[in-house]
C-alpha cells in the first residue's frame, strides 16, 4: 500500500458486529495520528488496495535489461562483460607468468635455453635496426630540417598577418 505504517490486516480490524469492523486508531509515518474508522465488513481502504499489474508488465520486470528475446545467452553474457582494465590484465600476466614459473621448476637446463632466447631475441633486434648509409642519414636529416624552416615560416606569416 501507499501508507507503510498502517497495513490491512485482520489483527488490526475489531468486529463490532455482522455489518461493520472497525479499523483501531494508529500513527502516520509524519507522527500524526488517524482516528478510529468504522467500515463495513469486506471494505479495503484505497490505500491499502494493490496497484494493479499486468502480465506484461510482471514479465517485463522479470527480463534481463539489455537481452534479446533469441539472443544467445552466452554471447550476451560476453558482450555484458566489461573490458578489464590495465591493471587488472596486468596483474593476470603476472599470475600467469608465476603459475608458468612454478610449473618449469627452476632446473639448470631450462634457465640455460631461457637465457639464449634472450640473448637471441636482443641479437635480432640489432639486426633489425641495421644502421643507415651515413650519406641517406645526412639527407633524411636535411630534408626534417627542411620541413622544419618552412613550419616556422608558416608560423611566421600568421603572425605577420
Amino acid at each position: 500500500g501507499l501508507c507503510p505504517a498502517w497495513t490491512w490486516t485482520s489483527s488490526s480490524v475489531m468486529a463490532d458486529d455482522d455489518k461493520y469492523d472497525v479499523i483501531p486508531a494508529s500513527q502516520r509515518p509524519d507522527g500524526t495520528w488517524r482516528k478510529e474508522v468504522k467500515v463495513k465488513k469486506g471494505y479495503v481502504p484505497p490505500d491499502e488496495v494493490k496497484k494493479f499489474e499486468t502480465r506484461g508488465s510482471k514479465w517485463r520486470d522479470e527480463q534481463i535489461p539489455g537481452f534479446v528475446p533469441g539472443m544467445d545467452p552466452e554471447a550476451f553474457a560476453a558482450s555484458q562483460q566489461k573490458p578489464k582494465s590495465q591493471h587488472q590484465r596486468r596483474n593476470e600476466n603476472r599470475k600467469k607468468r608465476k603459475e608458468e614459473a612454478a610449473k618449469a621448476g627452476s632446473s639448470v637446463d631450462e634457465v640455460a635455453e631461457g637465457v639464449e632466447k634472450v640473448s637471441l631475441k636482443a641479437e635480432a633486434a640489432k639486426t633489425e635496426e641495421a644502421p643507415m648509409d651515413p650519406k641517406e642519414a645526412l639527407q633524411k636529416r636535411i630534408r626534417n630540417l627542411k620541413k622544419k624552416l618552412k613550419q616556422i615560416d608558416e608560423l611566421k606569416g600568421k603572425v605577420d598577418k
